[in-house]
């Protein structure tokens, strides 16, 4: 009757942790990016309204630290002016995160227009000793971009808070970003990717300022969970 009892339990143990999908919850992976232009000591991140411990991003973060997980399913994603004390969320965005996926969350914008936007990060590995670039329209002044490697037409008309994909050849190259359909670069990047990279890069600022808030190209390599 003992071993009977023993055997009962190690099934129904079993059940629990290998039956289907509603039996255990699986998790999803998220990495913040910060460019909103006015607020100086950075933002908080939040999660479901609740302060999250990781979630303070300087201006164009200093590092990319890599990717947070979560649980799957609906999680609402709040960020606010570091240290303002302020109840008033700079952008929120409610997401559906899908098991065993890959996103990056971009905050971008200015005073009363803060944006949060999040890119299933499906990159794969390019061929041939190429590099993978994602370009995401981040600047509140580009409606709509132009991308030009080394002045090669690569994505043109780029709408804000959307991305655009290419591969590009590896070495010293010059990126440069325009207003749609002008001549006059309004940002431009000296870069040099590495063979197989996979580099997300974005526009960012604002043409009327200066210093770190002006319109300027950033990237980082895409880490890896």
């Amino acid at each position: 009757m003992k071993y009977v009892t023993l055997i009962l339990l190690a099934i129904t143990l079993t059940s629990c942790l290998e039956g289907d999908d509603d039996s255990f919850r699986t998790t999803s992976d998220v990495l913040f990016v910060n460019v909103y232009n006015d607020a100086a000591g950075g933002v908080e991140f939040r999660v479901d309204n609740r302060e999250w411990a990781y979630g303070y991003r300087s201006y164009d973060n200093d590092t990319v630290d890599g990717y947070h997980a979560f649980y799957s399913g609906d999680v609402t994603f709040s960020a606010f002016a570091s240290g303002s004390g302020s109840d008033q969320a700079i952008a929120s965005s409610s997401q559906t995160l899908n098991r065993d996926t890959d996103y990056t969350a971009f905050l971008t914008g200015k005073s009363g227009d803060g944006k949060m936007v999040f890119l299933t990060d499906t990159l794969s590995t390019p061929a041939g000793g190429k590099a993978l670039i994602r370009f995401v329209n981040l600047s509140p002044d580009l409606s709509k971009a132009d991308i030009k490697v080394a002045d090669s037409g690569v994505i043109s008309n780029l709408d804000y808070l959307t991305a655009g994909y290419a591969i590009i050849d590896t070495g010293a190259t010059v990126v440069r970003a325009y207003r749609a359909g002008e001549t006059v670069a309004a940002a431009t990047l000296n870069f040099e990717p590495l063979p197989l990279g996979i580099y997300t890069m974005y526009t960012r600022g604002l043409s009327g300022r200066s210093g770190r808030d002006s319109l300027a190209i950033s990237y980082f390599l895409q880490p890896r969970r």
